[in-house]
C-alpha cells in the first residue's frame, strides 16, 4: 500500500540481515504525522540476486510501522526455498 500523502524519502534508514538476505528499512513521515516504512529485501548472489519491496500502511507510531514491515518481510522470506538442502533422502 502506498500512501500518496507521504513525504519524500529521508535518510532515516535501518539495514540488517534476516535469513541471509539483506533488508533495508526506510522510514518516512506522512503529512498527517504518521509513519510509513518501506522495506527492500535482496537475496542471492551477483546476477542471481532478486529484490522485492513492501510498504506499510500509515501508523501513528514508528515502532508499529517497523513491526508491520518486519512481519511482511518475514512472510516474504517464509516462502523462499533453500534448494541446497533437500528434505528427501535418497537411499541408493
Amino acid at each position: 500500500m502506498i500512501d500518496e500523502g507521504a513525504l519524500g524519502p529521508t535518510r532515516d534508514v535501518k539495514e540488517m540481515i534476516i535469513a541471509g538476505c539483506h533488508v533495508r528499512l526506510s522510514y518516512r513521515r506522512t503529512a498527517e504525522a504518521g509513519w510509513i516504512v518501506s522495506a527492500t529485501v535482496k537475496c542471492g548472489i551477483a546476477d542471481k540476486a532478486e529484490e522485492q519491496s513492501v510498504v506499510t500502511q500509515a501508523f501513528d507510531r514508528r515502532e508499529s510501522a517497523e513491526r508491520d514491515a518486519l512481519q511482511q518481510v518475514t512472510a516474504l522470506l517464509g516462502h523462499q526455498t533453500d534448494r541446497s538442502h533437500s528434505q528427501v533422502r535418497n537411499w541408493s
